[in-house]
């Protein structure tokens, strides 16, 4: 088995941290931490699951008995899907094995980039006619979880769901998120999000409208708030891509570093 080191173990509880926010910050949720699993659960349509998973032994028993025990915990929330997050510092090794034995599929795998901020090279921006802000109040919040909606094609319901975390959660100077809105003639045409969790800056969110895309307004956000993080006096900032903005984030100067796999169980619930 390969090490596990200070930055992979950062870095995955970044992510984790981003969703164990809903299980803080929304009515009714619930947020679980021990020494072995950290989990949220939101209610029936989710999001729900298991962000991080490091069991004391690899004993089978030990384990196939935690991770029934866990998915009963959902169901009997009568939750309609269960994920379960496998990432580097994952133990045991062969996690993905048990999983799959109770069920659990593998639906997606996500790859984490890392830049050390040191790194970055002042650019001209690619948009110049971009204004960035930071989001200091609740209806700023509001505008740009809209956008954040249109540029990602969720729901409302995901929107609604995602203003109350961030609110709850906190946000502006002196807190762990930052939310920034990118202005283009007057218009709110792009959002990202910063969060600063674990000694690592995590960067979530980075959309454009698609009326605006095409312009370099998505290189010119998230070049700002590597800066702002790099202001903030962190040193390592970390993000997942798109499909479409995988080539983006490569040449500001982002590497591929590790992969969280995603696992689902759909439960089917009797009347």
């Amino acid at each position: 088995m390969s090490k596990i080191t200070d930055l992979q173990t950062a870095i995955e509880a970044n992510f984790a941290e981003e969703m164990a926010c809903f299980g803080r910050g929304l009515p009714g949720a619930e947020f679980h931490e021990d020494e072995e699993l950290t989990w949220f659960l939101t209610g029936p349509t989710g999001p729900n699951g298991v962000l991080l998973t490091t069991f004391a032994t690899a004993n089978d028993t030990h384990i196939n008995t935690r991770i029934a025990e866990t998915l009963n915990l959902f169901k009997e929330q009568r939750v309609q899907e269960i994920g379960w997050r496998v990432g580097p510092t994952a133990y045991p090794p062969d996690l993905a094995n048990h999983l799959r034995a109770h069920g659990l599929i593998h639906r997606a795998t996500m790859t984490c980039m890392m830049l050390e901020t040191a790194d970055i090279q002042p650019e001209t921006p690619k948009c110049t006619q971009l204004i960035i802000k930071e989001v200091t109040d609740t209806e700023t919040l509001r505008i740009k979880c809209n956008v954040e909606k249109c540029g990602f094609g969720s729901t409302d319901e995901m929107a609604q769901q995602y203003y109350l975390s961030y609110t709850n959660s906190g946000f502006g100077p002196g807190t762990a998120w930052h939310h920034y809105i990118g202005w283009l003639d007057g218009q709110p045409v792009a959002v990202a999000a910063l969060l600063l969790y674990k000694g690592v800056a995590g960067i979530y969110g980075v959309t454009t409208i698609k009326e605006a895309r095409c312009q370099g307004i998505g290189e010119t956000l998230t070049r700002h708030i590597v800066q702002e993080a790099k202001n903030l006096n962190y040193r390592i900032v970390t993000l997942s891509p798109t499909d479409m903005s995988e080539a983006i984030y490569h040449r500001i100067g982002f590497r591929n570093y590790c992969e969280l796999h995603h696992y689902r169980l759909s439960v089917t619930h009797e009347n």
